[in-house]
Order: C-alpha cells, then structure tokens, then sequence
C-alpha cells in the first residue's frame, strides 16, 4: 500500500510546481509561428489571386471568340455592308443588310423567324466616359440611335475592349457626308473589299474585324487579347 501512496505522492508534488516557460522562449515560440503564418497566408493570397486573374483572362478569351463566331454568322448571311458610321454613344456602329423570313438568303440563325427586321447592327460604346475602355453591343435592326441603348433589342456581347496595337482603324465606308470626327471606338478596318476597290472581279465582298479585349484593365491596361479575321459576305452579290 505504501508504493501507490508513494507514487500519487510524487505525481501530486509535481503538479504543484511553478515551473513552466520562460519569457523569452514564448516570445521565440510567437516569432517561429508569426513567420510560418504569414509565409502560409502569403502563398494562399498569391494562389487566390492567381486563380482570379486566370478566370478573368478565360472569360475574356472566351467572350471575345464567342462574339466573333456570332459576328462571323451575321457577315457572312447579310446582303452587304451598309456603313461603318461614328455612333452617339462614343464609338462605331457596324450597319449589315439581312434577309428575314420569307425572303431569299434568309438565315434562321439571324434573323429570328417571325421578325422583320432587315438588318443586324453591331456597336461599340464608350465604358464610363472612359477614352480607353468600350463595350460590344449587337441589336436586331437598322436604326442607329437604338444599339448600344438601353432598350431591350441590344444584346450585350463583350466589355473592355481596348485600341488595337496599331491604333484604332480607319474605313472609308461610312454614310456620305458624315465623316468621323475620330475613330476612337471603331473595330472594323474596312467596309468591304468591294468598295475600296482592294478585291479582283468575281470575288465574293469581305469585310475585317480587329477585336482587342483588355484582359485586366485595371490591373494590367496594356495587356490585351487581339482577334482579327477577315469574313466573306456570303448571301451578297461578287465584285465587279
């Protein structure tokens, strides 16, 4: 009986001793964790970051193909290129002539059956007041005072395009007697091939497009995703 006594008594006597850390190994202990605390959050915000700027820049690419593919479609059904005019909104509004229901050359995928519109207008409009900064809207119709409004026509499409790297484009394909007082906004470089006399006889009208969308225009203003293609009209009559 006397070695349990014993033994409880040791382990009493032990509890009952101040000892314990000292100063300054706490404050060795705190610098130890605070260093590899801060080293852990710093690489978790860099990865967060990372990630955010790589969904950023995916949705850019992705928004800007995917409006070119729409462009694409409606160039290459539309009759002809009406103009490329200088809009209210602070940027170009690309006027193409469609076919609706009912008449030869109309494409279903434009033009949705039952409207009669005769035309597909395609506008950039100034973000903000911003003199580096415009938005793509598209709008099933002719009137230009309506794309890029806020009615319900317009159909958003993609947001912070920026100048090409060569500056803005010029055409030569605009309404008689209203000529631009700057190009800034403007994505297409040529009404068609067709008028600016550049295609041989018999060849089908192409018009241009140069798409440059800024990637992050807060963080990185100069970093950009250009896309330029040159697109056939299919339903228009060839060059002569």
């Amino acid at each position: 009986m006397s070695e349990p006594r014993e033994q409880r008594s040791r382990v009493l006597a032990r509890l009952r001793r101040d000892e314990g850390f000292a100063l300054i190994e706490m404050i060795t202990v705190l610098i130890i964790l605070g260093t590899v605390l801060t080293a852990l959050v710093g690489s978790f915000v860099t990865g967060m970051n990372q990630e955010v700027d790589q969904t950023r820049r995916e949705q850019a690419y992705a928004s800007a193909r995917e409006a070119l593919q729409r462009m694409r479609l409606d160039i290459h059904c539309a009759g002809g290129v009406t103009s490329v005019d200088q809009n209210a909104y602070g940027g170009f509004t690309l006027t193409l002539t469609e076919a609706y229901s009912g008449q030869e050359g109309y494409c279903p995928g434009v033009i949705p059956s039952g409207d009669t519109s005769v035309g597909v207008q395609w506008c950039t409009v100034q973000y903000s007041a911003s003199t580096t900064r415009w938005v793509l809207y598209r709008y099933l119709g002719t009137d230009t005072t309506d794309c890029g409004s806020s009615g319900i026509s317009s159909t958003f499409q993609v947001d912070f395009m920026a100048a090409p790297p060569v500056g803005w484009p010029v055409t030569s394909q605009y309404t008689v007697g209203s000529p631009p007082t700057s190009w800034n906004g403007n994505i297409w470089p040529t009404g068609t091939n067709c008028t600016d006399g550049s295609a041989l006889s018999g060849e089908l009208p192409t018009t241009a497009v140069d798409l440059n969308v800024a990637i992050d225009p807060v963080k990185f203003p100069k970093e950009n995703y250009e896309l330029k293609d040159r697109i056939a009209l299919r339903n228009a009559n060839r060059c002569t």
